[in-house]
């Protein structure tokens, strides 16, 4: 497919509100993170204080934040000096979509901790 030309303003706008969507799901799975993370070290240590040798390793995913990538986008296109934007395939699917290439390993490593949070800004990639 051929490059496209947008507003500035509407692609400003629609960053903006994939920004915040993503740091809303960051933020609820990094509270769930924390949450789950206390849940399985003090089980352990109740364990332990009883006598018992629970297993001592926990795998839990940290949770990942992609702000730092809406936020370099939105000031590159801040900055720009036309009043319209040129984008390409791949740049529409991550700047207006937000379909980026690291967003469904994101989900997978989010998701988790976060699950209504997501359903609240993404149902659709929920429901996958």
């Amino acid at each position: 497919m051929q490059d496209i030309t947008v507003d500035k303003g509407e692609l400003l706008e629609r960053l903006e509100e994939n920004r915040s969507k993503h740091r809303k799901v960051f933020e609820a799975a990094l509270k769930g993170y924390r949450e789950k993370a206390i849940e399985e070290l003090e089980y352990r240590i109740s364990r332990l204080r009883k006598g018992k040798l629970p297993e001592l390793h926990i795998s839990l995913t940290v949770p990942q934040d992609h702000t730092r990538d809406y936020d370099r986008v939105i000031t590159m296109v801040t900055m720009h000096q036309g009043e319209s934007f040129t984008l390409d395939e791949s740049s529409f699917q991550s700047y207006v979509m937000d379909d980026w290439r690291w967003k469904r390993e994101w989900v997978l490593s989010n998701s988790g901790y976060a699950h209504e949070a997501f359903a609240a800004s993404y149902g659709d990639v929920v429901d996958e």
